[in-house]
């Protein structure tokens, strides 16, 4: 009998000693992958019967397709309208449980749900790359991947509240603009004043060109090897330039010849060539003593803040006659 009271006294004295301390619960979305309701505004994992998603208002700009610096992440703080919540529902779950265009399903329930209410969201955006062209080694911007991280996040369940000093929600995907990169040899054109070269259709929506062109190198000379100049962020500097809307119809010199540039249409994006590319230019003699020019880009990358593209090895760009 006195062992029995003794070891009741035990037990009792173990109980008495609670602190108060939650169980642990994990949640684990690591092999999910990231989907968006429409508009981008709620971010969703799901795993059958489970759901992991946020809310973050797209004025907050939380998926730009901009590269953030190393070491600084975009950061939100968790609350107000920065909303992340864990469900668990009582039978397979699916977007029209959470996205807001859906009518709400009957089934299924949620039966248990975690709410964040403290914390920050932290978004690193880098970008995705093609795979060099087999031919000529250019690559493409194809999408920009963000990595998102629940930094001191407090999750407030029905039994108290749990931590995570770091939780790694995973990666989304945005598409990136898509450049066209369409030029025709035939669309090259000189300004009347000499100081511009662009390739741009007319009623086009892109034009690429080159300011304060060398214009020394459209000489008449005919020699074995082509003429050269280098690219730079001043003289010989290349740009390509994607618009809202399309060129001018009858004549591209309108926008491309004119100082300062027109604002319409408006410039959507502009990418920039590093320097150190190659501007190459062979001239041939041609009937009634007008000469062909033909010019091509070599080695050029292009670049818009810390992205960019390789334009390629050797790229033919126009055939001018002069």
């Amino acid at each position: 009998m006195k062992k029995f009271l003794g070891l009741l006294l035990v037990v009792l004295a173990l109980n008495g000693c609670d602190d108060g301390d939650i169980d642990v619960e994990a949640i684990d979305f690591d092999t999910v992958n990231a989907l968006a309701c429409e508009g981008d505004e709620i971010i969703y994992k799901i795993r059958e019967n489970e759901a992991l998603f946020f809310k973050i208002p797209a004025s907050r700009n939380a998926f730009l397709n901009e590269i953030t610096p190393e070491g600084t992440p975009r950061t939100f703080p968790i609350g107000n309208d920065v909303i992340v919540k864990y469900r668990g529902y009582n039978g397979a779950v699916s977007a029209e449980n959470l996205c807001p265009n859906f009518i709400q399903p009957v089934f299924p329930v949620a039966t248990v749900e975690w709410s964040g209410i403290g914390g920050n969201l932290e978004v690193v955006t880098t970008p995705v790359m093609s795979t060099p062209d087999a031919t000529t080694g250019a690559t493409k911007l194809v999408s920009y991947n963000h990595n998102i991280t629940f930094k001191n996040i407090i999750f407030l369940k029905p039994t108290g509240r749990q931590i995570y000093n770091e939780f790694v929600f995973g990666d989304y995907t945005t598409a990136a603009t898509t450049l066209p990169l369409q030029f025709a040899p035939t669309n090259i054109h000189l300004c009347p004043s000499g100081g511009t070269l662009y390739n741009a259709v007319d009623g086009g929506i892109e034009g690429m060109f080159i300011e304060n062109f060398d214009q020394s190198i459209l000489d008449t000379s005919i020699t074995d090897t082509p003429k050269t100049r280098t690219i730079s962020t001043t003289s010989n500097k290349l740009v390509y330039r994607l618009f809202a809307t399309n060129l001018p119809t009858g004549g591209s010199d309108a926008y491309f010849c004119s100082s300062p540039q027109p604002a319409t249409p408006a410039v959507t994006e502009e990418w920039v060539a590093d320097p150190g590319g190659v501007i190459e230019v062979t001239t041939t003699s041609n009937v009634g003593s007008v000469f062909l020019h033909t010019v091509r880009l070599k080695n050029v990358t292009f670049r818009k803040g810390g992205v960019s593209f390789y334009f390629g090895n050797d790229i033919l760009w126009g055939n001018l006659f002069l």
